[in-house]
């Protein structure tokens, strides 16, 4: 059985600048639906950074994705003899 659309609330923000959030209003099934909805909507390098979502009727019930950008991987270069 799959679970009912709800509407929530995402905020979005930067680690440093907890103040300066963003907010949205997603229908999804979950919270984890809604943060997806967001973050999927722009480019990795734009990413704020912390993810928030909670239903609009009950925000007690919230969820905290925090995003961190892939690291850099060093690159491997062939031995040479």
């Amino acid at each position: 059985m799959l679970p009912a659309m709800r509407n929530y609330v995402v905020a979005a923000w930067e680690r440093r600048r907890h103040r300066e959030r963003e907010l949205h209003q997603v229908t999804a099934d979950t919270a984890e639906h809604a943060i997806v909805a967001v973050a999927s909507s722009r480019p990795l390098d734009e990413q704020p950074g912390v993810y928030e979502a909670w239903p609009a009727e009950a925000p007690e019930l919230n969820l905290r994705i925090t995003y961190a950008a892939p690291r850099r991987r060093p690159l491997l270069r062939p031995e040479t003899e």
